[in-house]
């Protein structure tokens, strides 16, 4: 039995007739609040139904546009909520209650991927969204831009002079931590931020992470590149119904419109499981990725007064662009 990685779901119905595994929280007997046995936990379902609830629209289409990435989400998820009903291999019938679509996967652990939502008419990518080295549809709010690396070659690699400088502690003050310090965001279990990390910190930091451990370090080839590391984490909500946000793409913009966009050349995820007193849990995604250093100077160079962004999605959602400051740079020595 297989389970994919949970894509971004909107449309619930669209899951109609899909198999998927039942997870560890609670079902219930269909328009009730009574559960079924726990033993149904990691038992095979169809979906054969899904009750969307009616949500007063106050918002038009405009307003909805004019609102951040974030905000837009959280309404669309809200009006896209619904009941899913799951039949199990022995007949019995049950329901989720009402769920928001971002949240699906706590329930439900599909075994097909959900269907593709349909790709904007202006030169979609045939990239998946995160797939380093390839270039992705831009984000709504962001133009098709300009100037976009379709493949990002792996960089050259620190002389073996800066290697032993770096091994041996110079740099290692080389990263700089930038947090989502948005009114919603301060209010959950974990603050959105990325934290940049310069090759000769990388190579620091890890030096002396092994001499702690009295393990002798070589650094590896990946480790040893001209390369900028960028460790994104989501969103996570105070409470485990909640849910997160899992990272799932990083990209460097020259401004909000996407004129200069680079992708990364490695990208690679990073689990992490919140838990609270009452076994609940929620699974989040966090990423790290890795870009060229000239790769970071071609986007610092076409962005505003040198400062460029640093876009973070979850699936296709634009969840926030950190901006990095002429102190953030000064304190990278990125030049």
């Amino acid at each position: 039995m297989t389970c994919f990685a949970q894509q971004a779901v909107t449309d619930l119905r669209s899951l109609i007739g899909m198999k998927a595994v039942a997870q560890r929280v609670p079902f219930y007997q269909p328009g009730t609040y009574k559960t079924i046995p726990n033993t149904y936990a990691g038992q095979e379902v169809t979906i054969i139904a899904v009750k969307p609830i009616s949500v007063p629209r106050t918002l038009t289409a405009q307003q909805l546009d004019r609102l951040g990435a974030q905000a837009r989400a959280m309404i669309e998820d809200a009006q896209n909520s619904g009941t899913v009903v799951v039949q199990f291999a022995d007949g019995t019938k049950a329901d989720t209650g009402v769920i928001l679509p971002s949240l699906l996967g706590n329930y439900l652990a599909l075994l097909e991927p959900p269907p593709a939502a349909p790709t904007p008419a202006t030169g979609p990518s045939n990239a998946a969204p995160g797939e380093p080295g390839r270039s992705a549809a831009p984000s709504a709010g962001l133009a098709e831009p300009s100037t976009r690396a379709v493949v990002q070659p792996r960089p050259d690699e620190l002389s073996a002079e800066e290697v032993r400088a770096a091994v041996g502690g110079a740099g290692k003050n080389h990263y700089v931590v930038i947090q989502d310090m948005g009114l919603f965001a301060a209010q959950g279990a974990q603050v959105p931020k990325i934290t940049l990390y310069m090759p000769d910190a990388v190579l620091a930091i890890q030096s002396e992470s092994a001499r702690k451990q009295f393990i002798r370090y070589e650094p590896e080839k990946e480790e040893r590149r001209r390369a900028m590391m960028i460790v994104a984490y989501g969103y996570v909500a105070q409470y485990a119904p909640g849910g997160c946000d899992s990272i799932t793409r990083i990209v460097l913009l020259s401004d909000p419109s996407g004129q200069v966009v680079e992708e990364p050349y490695l990208s690679e995820p990073l689990s992490q499981t919140w838990g609270n007193a009452f076994g609940a849990t929620t699974e989040c995604q966090a990423l790290r990725v890795k870009f060229s250093l000239d790769s970071v100077r071609r986007v610092k160079a076409a962005a505003p007064n040198g400062e460029f962004l640093v876009a973070v999605f979850a699936g296709s959602v634009n969840t926030k662009m950190y901006k990095v400051k002429k102190k953030h740079q000064s304190k990278l020595e990125l030049n």
